[in-house]
């Protein structure tokens, strides 16, 4: 259907302006719709017709009025721009299950113009990367920021016995290790998701942003008390590098999200529990409220595939046993840490307090494992499958 359009120029003359206004008004019509440009001028014709022909539009006519004159051009070039508004919604359960292809880098609700270019984000589909709860974990991580320099009172950390302060050292050593790899992981994903799901890159750039702060406030803990980091180890290594050459979102999130810092979340709580002073309390629970946000992530980004499809069940056991499988061959714990942390539990380096921390580890392990089954199971994985997932496991916790 034929629409008509008018556009009052008034007594702007012929020049920039006056075409800007006109090509920005035929780029917003139909094809076929019919412009009418109100002037001051009655001599356009001419060039009117001219710069329509150069354009591919139509003239059709002028008219005089009795305030002025009216020139009618007729659209017929190919411009135009998508419309998705009969599938966009704020509600998430109204998001197409594919993102457009054609939306490049522009966000669900604008109209993208016909011939941009194809970006080809490989991760287009909601079932691989969305999560019922994303908008309330991105306002909920806005609120809680918190700043390494300015909140963690550094100067009141005590000095320990050397052993102690070799123990803390060494266990930061470990949490900057990890943090790397749960500030890696999501980065290479980003720039593969679709802008039409814009709240899921908005988080991972949050998340991102904690784990360079948790980077930042383990560095200072360890440099503290003047030792700085200390050794890292290959089985540390050799079990982060199974989640960073992950190239399955996907499967990146269940083992990063669920399985690793879900784990991690119990560490820093043990951590938080058995540390002496109050600013290292204070920057562990710091950021084991921000990873909390992490998990909640990943455990509703694998609850919302697995109901959409049951059979990713079955990759996500593929994955965890090839991975248990190769950590098999190459490493078993990081005693270095093990040791650091039963001293730490324990307070001091006498024989009766390590042994006494080493309980406390072996506790948490326990508890770790219990955990990851809890989460597990709420992803919507069979309790007996959850509980084996979880055995299986690295025992380097992330």
């Amino acid at each position: 259907m034929q629409h008509k359009h008018s556009i009052i120029m008034g007594d702007i003359p012929l020049g920039k302006l006056f075409f800007m206004r006109l090509e920005n008004a035929l780029l917003l019509m139909e094809r076929g719709d019919v412009i009418e440009i109100l002037s001051d001028y009655g001599n356009l014709s001419a060039e009117l017709g001219a710069w329509c022909k150069f354009k591919g539009e139509a003239f059709c006519e002028s008219q005089s009025l009795s305030m002025g004159f009216a020139y009618y051009l007729k659209k017929c070039s190919n411009t135009s721009f998508c419309d998705f508004s009969h599938k966009d919604c704020d509600k998430a359960y109204d998001l197409a299950p594919i993102a457009p292809s054609e939306f490049g880098l522009s966000a669900r609700g604008s109209k993208p113009q016909v011939g941009s270019p194809n970006y080809y984000f490989s991760l287009s589909a909601k079932e691989v990367i969305w999560s019922e709860n994303i908008t309330k974990i991105y306002e909920d991580s806005k609120n809680a920021q918190w700043n390494a320099t300015r909140d963690i009172c550094w100067s009141e950390i005590p000095r320990f016995s050397p052993i102690m302060e070799s123990s803390i050292a060494q266990i930061m050593t470990y949490l900057v290790e990890n943090e790397l790899s749960a500030l890696y992981v999501p980065s290479k994903f980003l720039p593969q998701i679709s802008p039409y799901f814009h709240e899921v890159p908005l988080l991972l750039s949050s998340i991102i942003g904690d784990e360079a702060r948790h980077i930042e406030t383990f560095i200072k803990r360890a440099k503290a008390t003047g030792l700085g980091l200390q050794y890292s180890t290959l089985a540390t290594q050799q079990s982060l590098y199974t989640l960073f050459r992950e190239r399955d979102y996907f499967a990146s999130s269940f083992l990063l999200h669920i399985m690793g810092e879900g784990t991690f979340i119990d560490l820093l709580r043990f951590l938080e529990d058995f540390a002496q002073d109050e600013p290292t309390k204070k920057l562990l629970s710091l950021a084991r409220k921000d990873e909390k946000r992490h998990v909640a992530y990943g455990i509703n980004n694998v609850k919302n595939a697995l109901t959409h499809n049951p059979a990713k069940i079955n990759f996500l056991k593929d994955i965890v046993f090839k991975r248990k499988h190769y950590l098999d061959e190459f490493s078993t714990e990081s005693t270095l840490l093990l040791e650091s942390l039963a001293i730490f539990a324990g307070g001091g380096d006498e024989v009766s307090k390590i042994k006494q921390g080493f309980e406390a580890v072996e506790d948490l392990k326990q508890k770790m494992e219990s955990n990851r089954t809890k989460r597990l199971i709420e992803c919507g994985i069979d309790e007996e499958l959850a509980r084996d997932l979880s055995r299986a496991h690295t025992p380097n916790f992330m």
